[in-house]
């Protein structure tokens, strides 16, 4: 989603109501000419254009299903042994199983490679930059001691990133019709985008809008066929690749990070799993600074282990070498400041201690109790 500011003429508008008032006069009739069935027109032809809809009210979400719930409650399990445990203890969790967790995309290079290109920053609606009025997290920003402006204004920390699956040269033409060759093998544009916002020196990543290639490709005519998906499709490995360029690789600003947020979810498995979480405390989505699910409780691993959230701690697990151990601690949900009142979650970071290394946490084996399996290793929600 990119910010179009649209303008319906005026004029238009009077010249409709000129045209009604003339065409009732001349026929002696009150109904207007495009719903008179003696016309002998084609009615669907002569309808006047008209704007879209306003947007509907933001509803209350229906809680998650019992399915849902375990599968996100699992992955969440999952995700979250993963981040706390060694490198090479990971690996073997994946399917198909694999030595390391570590991901293979590094660089810049690596997105141009699989055609990932930014998306031209002129041409970026000066609105999206808007912490306060268009995403509704200024304040918050503000508690959790982060900047709360975009970088293109005096004082701002946070830099938007917008990264797309398609090219933006004029020459190439339409995205349905954009290719490029990957080891001498061709592959279509999804036309995917990420964007996101990095702030390098407190440490955040905010998640902005994500539209994979998994779904970007099913709107594409045709559909981009399942062999023709990148190979680097995963946000983590994209957001990763932004913060990595931002801190200039340096080994103590690139371990910085303290918080990711997700913010403005529309989501709706997401959105199904919060409003669960948050009814089984008895709680309501309510205004910044929301509520704290603590790392122990099971509605925070169902929680990590939503559409908007494990991509976050996907980024943690495959970047071991660079971050160690880290972590999600606990999430934060809260009621975006906007007219649509969505949801956000705000995910708070943390290392392991020494006692950590020593021995698992209880929540950790609460979890291999309650799904049911011997070893942590059993988990079978797939990584």
């Amino acid at each position: 989603m990119r910010i179009q500011l649209l303008a319906f003429p005026v004029f238009a508008a009077c010249a409709l109501c000129n045209l009604l008032v003339n065409n009732s006069s001349t026929k002696n009739d009150a109904t207007p000419y495009y719903l008179r069935p003696d016309m002998g027109v084609d009615t669907a032809a002569d309808l006047p254009v008209r704007r879209p809809p306003p947007p509907l009210p933001n509803r209350r979400s229906e809680p998650a299903s019992d399915a849902l719930w375990d599968k996100c409650r699992d992955k969440g399990c999952t995700l979250s042994w993963a981040m706390r445990t060694n490198d090479a203890e990971v690996g073997p969790v994946y399917s198909p199983q694999r030595d390391t967790a570590k991901s293979s995309f590094r660089s810049l290079d690596d997105l141009q490679t699989w055609g990932w290109n930014p998306f031209p920053a002129d041409k970026v609606d000066e609105p999206f930059h808007d912490f306060y009025s268009t995403w509704g997290i200024g304040e918050a920003l503000v508690d959790l001691g982060v900047s709360e402006y975009s970088d293109i204004y005096e004082g701002g920390e946070n830099r938007l990133v917008f990264i797309d699956h398609k090219s933006f040269d004029a020459a190439a033409g339409s995205v349905d019709n954009q290719w490029y060759d990957v080891g001498g093998k061709h592959y279509r544009a999804t036309g995917a985008s990420y964007s996101f916002a990095i702030n390098p020196k407190d440490g955040v990543i905010i998640g902005l809008n994500r539209l994979s290639p998994n779904y970007a490709a099913k709107d594409r005519t045709p559909p981009v066929p399942s062999d023709q998906m990148p190979a680097l499709h995963q946000f983590s490995d994209v957001a990763w690749i932004g913060w990595d360029a931002m801190t200039g690789g340096d080994s103590d600003d690139i371990k910085n990070l303290r918080l990711f947020l997700s913010v403005g979810i529309v989501n709706v498995e997401t959105r199904s799993v919060i409003r669960r979480a948050l009814d089984a405390k008895g709680w309501e989505l309510s205004p910044w600074p929301g509520h704290t699910f603590e790392q122990q409780w099971f509605e925070t691993r169902a929680i990590i282990g939503t559409p908007n959230v494990q991509g976050f701690a996907y980024l943690l697990i495959s970047h071991k070498d660079v971050l160690g151990n880290m972590f999600i601690d606990k999430v934060q949900v809260f009621q975006a400041d906007t007219a649509s009142r969505n949801p956000c979650i705000v995910m708070h970071l943390s290392k392991p201690t020494a006692q950590d290394s020593r021995q698992p946490q209880d929540g950790d084996r609460k979890i291999v109790e309650v799904v049911k399996v011997v070893e942590v290793h059993s988990l079978r929600a797939k990584l």
